[in-house]
């Protein structure tokens, strides 16, 4: 028996997305806290022990806050003394 239906025509319904705007330097540290954190209490610390890694910088290691780390240091400029 032959089909006798008329086949649909193919709809392409591909959505372009604009490439996001590059993130701030303060948007990356947050990240980089926040990332910090979840893989404290993925290895079993207590919310207190993670706490305490996001908020001492002696406890990241080089590659995360070095010069070439991935939170970047954000200096004091003149203007924020006043």
């Amino acid at each position: 028996m032959a089909d006798t239906r008329r086949k649909r025509k193919k709809i392409n319904r591909r959505v372009v997305r604009k490439s996001p705007e590059p993130l701030s330097k303060l948007d990356q540290h947050y990240i980089a806290m926040n990332e910090i954190y979840k893989a404290a209490r993925k290895a079993g610390f207590s919310e207190s022990c993670s706490l305490y890694f996001v908020s001492d910088r002696a406890t990241m290691p080089d590659w995360v806050i070095g010069d070439g780390g991935i939170i970047p240091s954000i200096d004091p400029t003149e203007e924020d003394d006043d």
